[in-house]
């Protein structure tokens, strides 16, 4: 899609939600400034005075609550926005499905609203394939022959994806296998059913939930588990089977959704994936007890698929190529995390060194009294250092201390 100089791109994103989906719509638009691009996210639920959650602080991409509905610009809708749809008229758009079953559910409540009383509200105007206009991007192949299937042109189908965050990256690299203990990790949102029968029958294994956590947290149960499962109905490529791979378990599935093709879930050898619709209830707990007597044996089978699970570079790429963008050849950005004086000490010197450096720090980072006012901006609830326009890709680490700061290089 053609961007103009004029061009602004606004991600529709539900307000105050913590997800695997909001935090995607976050990683586009930081990268979509990165490559100096005018992005937005454009909240359309949530706290108005303040609807970024607390987790995607860190990304300090601007916001709006309404946009501009102009044919420059461009608005990217998730599929589960499809009722909102054509309340837009002159804006280009582009659907980006990052749940198949979210669509079908979310279009089957909209109808099941009317049923009590068919003359409470007119039906509702739904998307439903027929837009020839509309651009549509996919963050799984399960999306990708959903649409095709469907009727979708093929010459209107662009795959983009995700990624997982630098920071978790960062914590996984420092993971002893050596530590792993004999229990199991699972999402209780993701299929109850199945679990709670696995549960029942197999009352001799350790089964802890993830729920209530931090991002943090959820990384420090799944740094110490041997096993995660998930027989959930997977509507994309799922971000915590990734997490749980990267973080050193030996991951357990089943075959609905995403899961079912070998491009979504890749690599992982058949023993670990079980249909299903004919489930082997002693199959998959007889699996689990043989991970936890021969962890090192079960984890080698799945590094494959553990090397495929960042995905940062090809997330860059599909970005850059859906919009004919290139990387910026001048100006920089340093992000710290965290807190310690070898961090601030770096940024200091990057500052001193070369004032075509630009930085965008973290919140965290100004407590105290490291830098002046004078170089700090606050807007939209963000804390700016120097910041002008963001460019380059790669990164680098500053692994000595507490604090990490990355700062990509710039481009040739």
């Amino acid at each position: 899609m053609k961007l103009f100089p004029d061009s602004k791109v606004y991600m529709m994103c539900p307000g105050n939600i913590h997800s695997g989906g909001s935090e995607l719509c976050y990683q586009l638009v930081s990268q979509l400034i990165q490559f100096g691009v005018d992005a937005y996210i454009f909240y359309v639920s949530g706290n108005p005075a303040n609807p970024v959650h607390e987790v995607y602080v860190k990304y300090h991409v601007p916001y709006v609550l309404e946009i501009e509905d102009k044919p420059h610009n461009v608005l990217i809708m998730p599929e589960t926005a499809n009722d909102s749809y054509f309340a837009y008229r002159r804006i280009r758009k582009i659907m980006w499905w990052l749940s198949v079953d979210n669509y079908i559910s979310n279009i089957a409540n909209l109808i099941m609203a009317r049923a009590e009383n068919a003359l409470a509200a007119p039906m509702p105007k739904l998307f439903y394939f027929d837009e020839d206009s509309t651009e549509h991007w996919f963050q799984s192949e399960y999306a990708r022959q959903f649409a095709t299937l469907n009727g979708i042109d093929k010459k209107r189908i662009r795959f983009v994806g995700d990624y997982l965050s630098q920071a978790f990256l960062v914590r996984a690299d420092k993971i002893n296998l050596d530590k792993k203990e004999n229990f199991v990790a699972y999402n209780p949102k993701k299929g109850a059913n199945i679990t709670g029968i696995l549960k029942l029958l197999g009352e001799d294994i350790d089964w802890r939930p993830i729920e209530n956590m931090t991002p943090a947290q959820v990384q420090e149960l799944l740094a110490a588990a041997k096993v995660y499962i998930d027989f959930g109905h997977h509507p994309g490529r799922d971000r915590i089977p990734r997490e749980a791979a990267l973080s050193g378990c030996v991951v357990i599935t089943g075959k609905r959704g995403s899961a079912g093709n070998d491009v979504d879930v890749k690599n992982i050898p058949a023993e670990f994936k079980f249909d299903d619709n004919n489930f082997e209830v002693t199959a998959v707990l007889d699996k689990i007890r043989d991970v936890f007597e021969n962890f090192d044996e079960n984890y080698a089978k799945q590094t494959a698929y553990r090397a495929r699970c960042e995905d940062r570079s090809r997330f860059v790429r599909d970005v850059a190529a859906t919009f004919s963008l290139r990387p910026q050849k001048k100006d920089f950005i340093a992000i710290a995390q965290g807190l310690s004086e070898k961090g601030k000490r770096l940024a200091e010197i990057f500052h001193e060194r070369d004032t075509a450096f630009d930085f965008i720090l973290d919140d965290r980072f100004f407590e105290g009294d490291f830098v002046g006012d004078k170089f700090i901006k606050s807007e939209q609830n963000t804390n700016y250092y120097s910041p002008t326009n963001w460019g380059g890709i790669g990164s680098y680490d500053n692994s000595g201390g507490t604090c990490k700061v990355f700062v990509p290089r710039r481009a040739a």
